[in-house]
This record gives structure tokens, sequence and C-alpha cells, in this order.
């Protein structure tokens, strides 16, 4: 194999693993063995290894000595760092999506917003969960800006599993969908200002949403202190 197959093979493999991670099919602490990752995507180990330590550089994943390589973990303090970040990030974002939103990228925006919809209608977090994914990734693509957009997926990846557990908070689909509308009209209207206002406040953790990830965190952390 060429030094550009292993290349190409190596940021496949990486792409594969963060999307794995986003869409919470790998979760925290979950282990990721070389060979079985190798025999799941039908590569060698070269490129797996060395998408591992891609994404061990980015933060992603660790490595835990004998136990080997697992998906990063967040404490509690890091965690609400990294959301007040991803949370400037997002009305950036939005900001200029508002300004620079491309007419197929707004029937996009609707489209998945309906998706949203439509699943908190049935009561299928998984549903709302994988739709607000693609909200959140249509406003960014309209912000036609790479630098953020690099940085902010690789945000959104590390952040991932706490959203999702957010999801399942009574009420928060509900909300989720109210916050949604008022963003998408501030964006749609070409309202940088009241697109970037709704945005921040849509994903800062604030209130009952704060309590009930500290008290799962902190629980889960007590657990793992038990066990070893």
């Amino acid at each position: 194999m060429s030094e550009l197959e292993t290349i190409s093979l190596t940021a496949e493999v990486a792409a594969r693993l963060e999307q794995e991670i986003l869409r919470g099919i790998r979760n925290p602490g979950d282990r990721l063995d070389e060979r079985q990752l190798a025999e799941s995507f039908g590569v060698s180990r070269t490129p797996v290894r060395e998408a591992l330590q891609r994404l061990s550089a980015n933060g992603l994943v660790v490595s835990r000595g004998r136990q080997g390589m697992q998906v990063s973990k967040l404490a509690v303090a890091d965690l609400l760092d990294v959301f007040s970040v991803v949370a400037e990030l997002e009305a950036l974002a939005a900001a200029q999506a508002a300004r620079r939103i491309q007419p197929k990228q707004k029937e996009q925006l609707q489209t998945t917003q309906v998706a949203c919809t439509s699943a908190t209608d049935a009561k299928d977090a998984e549903a709302f969960y994988l739709a607000n994914i693609d909200f959140h990734e249509v406003i960014l693509q309209a912000s036609h800006n790479r630098a953020l957009q690099d940085h902010l997926r690789r945000l959104t990846v590390k952040t991932a599993h706490y959203r999702h557990i957010i999801t399942y908070q009574p009420e928060r689909m509900k909300a989720s969908i109210e916050e949604h509308v008022t963003i998408m009209e501030a964006i749609l209207a070409g309202d940088s200002t009241a697109a970037s206002k709704a945005m921040r406040a849509h994903v800062t953790l604030l209130g009952e949403g704060l309590s009930d990830l500290i008290h799962y965190l902190s629980r889960s952390e007590e657990e793992e202190a038990a066990q070893g």
C-alpha cells in the first residue's frame, strides 16, 4: 500500500470513528481495540493505529496504558468549560449563517427542523438527537467559515455523549423545538444579532439541565472510583 493510500485510509477511519462517537455508537470510556476496529472497517491495523493517534491529538480518545485506547471522558469542570466555548462558536456560526446562508441551505434548515418536530411529536428521543445534529450542522455549513467548522465539529464530537443525555431530560425536546424556531426565524430573516443571541441561549447549559447533567456525571465518577 502506498503512503498516499495509507493517509487516505487513516483519514477515513478517523472520520468514521468521529461519526460513531457523535451519533452515540461509541461513548466515553468505551475501549477502542485496534484489531477489532481493523476487522470492522475492513482495513489493516496501520491506518487504525494512525487514526487513533490523530484522534488522541485532538483529545477525542485517550490511552489508558494496559487497557489500551478509550473514548475520552470529560470531568465536570472540563465539560462546563467546553460547553461555554461551544456556545460561543455556535453563536458565531448562527450569526454568520444569517448573513451567508444560501437558498438551498434555507430549505435544508427547514427540513431538519421538520424532522426534529416529528421526532418530538413521536416522543422519539433517538430520532430527535440525530435530527438535532443535522439542524446544527446545516447552520454550521451555512456559516461558510472553514476554520470555524473545523474547531466546532471537533468540540461537537467531544460533547456528543453529554448532549445525548440532555436530550432525554423531560420536556427537553419540546423546549429545543421552540428554541430552534427562534434561531431559524432569525437566520432566515438575516438577523445575525438575534440569531447569535438565540443560539447562545440554546446551547448554554443553565438551570435544571445543568443540575441534572452534573448529577449524572458525579454519580458516574463515583461508580467508576468504586470499581477501581
